[in-house]
């Protein structure tokens, strides 16, 4: 493979080598500059034996519809990937200017995941950006982008919290959602709870200047969270999944009030002037 960047060298050589085969069929078009790179858990370093491997192609230029050419292709590619056990996901195309003003949005506070289908909370770039490894970038995208992505901006850390601290105050007094407790409502339980689980997540991940973990292993990253209330990990674990029946579900409630209480005092102590406020 030509024009590799610097950071394969530490990739797995199934992935250097999925790509070699991968990449004459992406580069099928005028491109322009690109590049080709690892994201997903592998670049998380989260991967395990049931991880897919999440390959992104970027360039400068737009790709155009490929026809069933490429549909083909592909799928004999992943086929012979498959039956060597390996899972090849959907290659995701984006072009340089479409990243460079996603990072320009973001940088300037304006945290807005995209809608997509495959991820529960949204997509959040940044979290992909921030990570991802150069697999093939012979013009140094993927270093430029990860480069001003290095420090975690204070305008995403304010924006996350302001984003994800409403909902979370907002049902911590809410008389509907004791209520639902105290009937045993699980199913609006179920997803309620799901839902400011993530949100406390969110908010904790930002205090700690970490881009959110994404959907996959979020308790493997926030246990390395340094400002966290005691136990966080296994304390969602617990609240996510409660025993005893109706009063299972009161006690669920609780903890997780609790849990939040914690993380309002954590902000407090780590921002007194509320600069997240503003």
């Amino acid at each position: 493979m030509t024009d590799v960047y610097q950071h394969t060298a530490a990739l797995p050589q199934t992935v250097t080598d999925a790509a070699t085969e991968l990449l004459p069929l992406l580069r099928n078009f005028d491109t322009g500059r690109f590049a080709l790179t690892l994201s997903g858990s592998m670049s998380k370093s989260t991967s395990d034996a049931l991880s897919d491997v999440d390959f992104r192609f970027y360039s400068d230029n737009r790709r155009p519809d490929p026809g069933p050419a490429w549909e083909r292709d592909w799928d004999r590619l992943r086929l012979r990937w498959q039956e060597r056990g390996v899972t090849l996901d959907e290659v995701w195309f984006r072009t340089v200017s479409e990243v460079d003003l996603t990072i320009d949005q973001w940088l300037a506070g304006v945290v807005v995941p995209d809608e997509m289908i495959w991820t529960i909370w949204g997509y959040h770039p940044l979290t992909d950006l921030s990570r991802q490894l150069a697999v093939v970038d012979a013009d140094a995208l993927v270093e430029r982008w990860r480069g001003r992505l290095t420090t975690y901006p204070s305008a995403v850390r304010d924006a996350t919290i302001r984003r994800h601290l409403t909902p979370l105050r907002y049902w911590r007094g809410d008389y509907h959602y004791e209520n639902k407790a105290t009937r045993g409502d699980f199913v609006f339980l179920a997803g309620l709870t799901a839902t400011l689980v993530h949100h406390l997540i969110q908010v904790t991940a930002a205090l700690n200047g970490k881009y959110f973990p994404g959907d996959g292993n979020n308790l493997v990253l926030a246990a390395q969270f340094d400002i966290a209330p005691f136990n966080f990990p296994a304390r969602i674990e617990e609240i996510l999944y409660p025993t005893g029946g109706a009063d299972g579900v009161v006690e669920q409630r609780r903890k997780l009030v609790a849990l939040f209480d914690e993380v309002e005092v954590l902000l407090g102590h780590s921002f007194p002037d509320e600069s997240w406020q503003s």
